[in-house]
This record gives C-alpha cells, structure tokens and sequence, in this order.
C-alpha cells in the first residue's frame, strides 16, 4: 500500500491506478453517475500543461498600489508544480481582496465580497471602484507583457461565481454559502472580460436618469455625478455652463447639487 495514503503497512487495501477515460464500471458505480462535465474534463484539449500556475495579491494596502507573487510552499524552481496554491489563499486574507491568477492559458483576475456601504457617502465604495480599476489595468498590462503579440485572454471573476476552468487549478474547492448570491440578490456574471469590466467602470458620460437611479453605475463618484453629464445634459440640470458651476464656491455648488437630487 503505498504510504502517502497514510494507511498501515499492513494492509491488504490494493490501489489501482486509472487513467481518465478507460474506468472500469466499479469506478463509476463507486462515484455516482457519469458526468464530465460536472469537473472540466479535457480529454478533448489537445493544450500540453507543463507550466506552473502563478498567482499575484493585488492591493493598496501600502498606500501603493501594488502586486505580491504568492509562492506556493511545494514549489521547486525548474519544475512543474501542479495545482500550486489552496482555496484559503484567496478566501483567508482580509476582504475585499484581488488576485491575478495567471494559468499560462489564461488569466483570471478574482475579486472577493464587495464592501458595505458602511462610511458616509459611500467612501468605502470609490476606494474600492479605484482599487478594481487599478487591478484590471495591471492585469491587461501583465497580458501585454506575456505575449505582446498575442496577449492571453483576461477573465474576470468575483468569489462565489467561479468556473470550473477556475477551481481546477485548485487540489480542491468548497463553495461557501455566505459568497453564493442569495434569493432575491442579483446573479454576476461567472466569466467577464477584463476589458469589457473596464470599460464600464471607466465610463466617463451618463444620462440624467442613470445618475438619479439607485445603485449608480459602478465606477461613478456619488460626490461628483455632475462630471457625468453632457454639455447639453449639464446645462439643462443646472440651469448654467460648466464653466459658470466650476466658477461658484463650493458651498454654492453643493447647494445647487443638493436641490437637482446629484448628490
């Protein structure tokens, strides 16, 4: 009996090893129901996997915004390390948090549990707008700097959300029901593009009705939503020219902002 398995020397336990794609029967009445797709199967990916997973905390704890290589603790320089980091390495630090995972195929930008609007005027919310724009922008530029010519596709993921092609380059995944959208709650996307995300995070104009709805867009600065408008939208709202608003001190700003419902 072979002793990684942590059995005694002594026992008579036979271990059979079975290739993916040739198990007996009892190997399938053992499990459940045949299901590939239930684990990612890639008996059909003809992509050679002799690289080692990398993964990267991205914060600004710092006070600068910053990426940290995590060093998985079974890693061996000039070798191939399979399935290098745990769960708890995403899910064990304080959240929100940011990882680039790179899978050398692909790569993954995982967001944890977005934060509370707990502090006034949601200040927690536009740190962690500025933070998510900051991780997407490294990640694309990481891609760049990967293949400049043909860049990997970047995916991002939030926790509670994450796809097979994620969780496989984990030895396991336990899904925790506090980060799986509840009843009632909206459902995020499993896979999007970085380049899309960011996109719509920077965007830079609104109508008048996006910017009087509740939850504003992602990425807009509820202190600053007269920014959003058009020329045409600006004037209409608050009655003069940008520039003529940018002229009044901001006690009068405020004011005018306060009684056109933009704040």
């Amino acid at each position: 009996c072979p002793p990684e398995l942590g059995l005694s020397s002594s026992s008579s336990l036979k271990v059979q090893e079975v290739e993916e794609g040739s198990e007996p029967v009892e190997f399938w009445d053992a499990l459940g129901p045949l299901d590939r797709k239930a684990y990612d199967c890639m008996l059909q990916d003809p992509g050679k996997y002799n690289f080692t997973p990398r993964l990267f905390r991205l914060g600004a704890s710092t006070g600068v915004f910053e990426g940290e290589e995590i060093l998985g603790p079974a890693r061996v320089i000039g070798m191939v390390t399979p399935m290098p980091f745990l769960q708890e390495n995403l899910y064990s630090v304080p959240q929100p948090a940011q990882f680039l995972l790179d899978n050398h195929l692909e790569v993954y930008l995982w967001q944890g549990e977005e934060p509370g609007e707990v502090e006034p005027l949601g200040s927690a919310r536009i740190r962690w707008d500025s933070e998510r724009k900051c991780a997407m922008e490294t990640v694309l530029q990481y891609c760049r700097e990967k293949n400049s010519r043909r860049p990997p596709q970047a995916y991002l993921i939030h926790a509670g959300t994450e796809p097979l092609t994620f969780t496989n380059v984990f030895p396991r995944w336990e899904w925790d029901p506090k980060t799986r959208p509840q009843q009632g709650e909206p459902v995020r996307s499993k896979v999007v593009l970085v380049r899309d995300a960011l996109a719509r995070l920077t965007k830079a104009q609104y109508s008048v009705e996006e910017l009087l709805r509740q939850p504003l867009p992602q990425g807009v600065d509820p202190l600053r939503l007269e920014t959003y408008l058009s020329d045409l939208d600006f004037q209409r709202v608050l009655a003069m020219k940008r520039e003529e608003f940018n002229s009044l001190p901001d006690c009068k700003q405020l004011s005018l902002k306060k009684s056109k419902g933009l704040i």
